[in-house]
């Protein structure tokens, strides 16, 4: 074989070489931008797209019923009386998710008449109620009249859990009394002190 020959064909071969190490340089190097640029897009989605649907709805389905929360609009818009919607309400109150509930309870504080209060009262001193929830009864319930607020004020004193030093100290300076925990000496102070200071609409019925 001539040198000529034998140098074509070395030259040949450098070449095959070099242009296949190139495409594979151009592949991984193509690769990764193309990689890196769905990382990038993938980042900037918006989150209302489709990709992202599950994220969004596993906190509604995880905690209560999502429906429930819709029926709440459905329940004020009603041409029901204000103290049915406010049954409505407590009635569903239980199947809301933790996220709907302090709302659901300012409705219910807002519409609950006084002769019904404690159809939700009740949720003051349970501890398994959100404090946030507690907290939107417990400051209606100091708009109420005495004959409520004091027997309430009482049954959160002797309730460890939210305001309850709140509420002894309102019981003292109402009263002007202190019986420390003696709950049946209180009990009986609130009702004589409510016998000789009447709510204002008990007295105008009484006369």
């Amino acid at each position: 074989m001539s040198k000529k020959l034998t140098g074509w064909l070395f030259g040949g071969v450098a070449l095959l070489l070099a242009l296949g190490l190139a495409f594979v340089a151009w592949q991984r190097d193509g690769g990764l931008q193309v990689r890196a640029a769905s990382a990038a897009n993938e980042s900037t989605a918006d989150p209302r797209s489709t990709r992202y649907v599950g994220a969004y709805t596993v906190p509604l389905t995880a905690d209560g019923n999502p429906a429930a929360a819709g029926r709440v609009g459905e329940v004020l818009v009603s041409s029901a009386s204000s103290a049915a919607k406010a049954q409505a309400l407590v009635v569903l109150f239980p199947q809301l998710p933790a996220a709907a509930q302090p709302a659901a309870a300012h409705h219910i504080m807002n519409l609950l008449p006084d002769n019904s209060y404690a159809s939700f009262a009740t949720h003051l001193t349970n501890a398994n109620v959100a404090v946030a929830v507690r907290a939107v009864i417990y400051s209606d319930l100091l708009q109420r009249p005495n004959a409520i607020k004091l027997p309430w004020l009482l049954a959160v004193a002797r309730s460890p859990g939210v305001n309850q030093a709140g509420a002894a100290a309102l019981l003292q300076a109402t009263l002007r009394e202190d019986h420390g925990a003696d709950w049946n000496v209180w009990s009986e102070r609130i009702r004589a002190w409510l016998e000789a200071n009447p709510d204002v609409s008990q007295a105008n019925v009484g006369n």
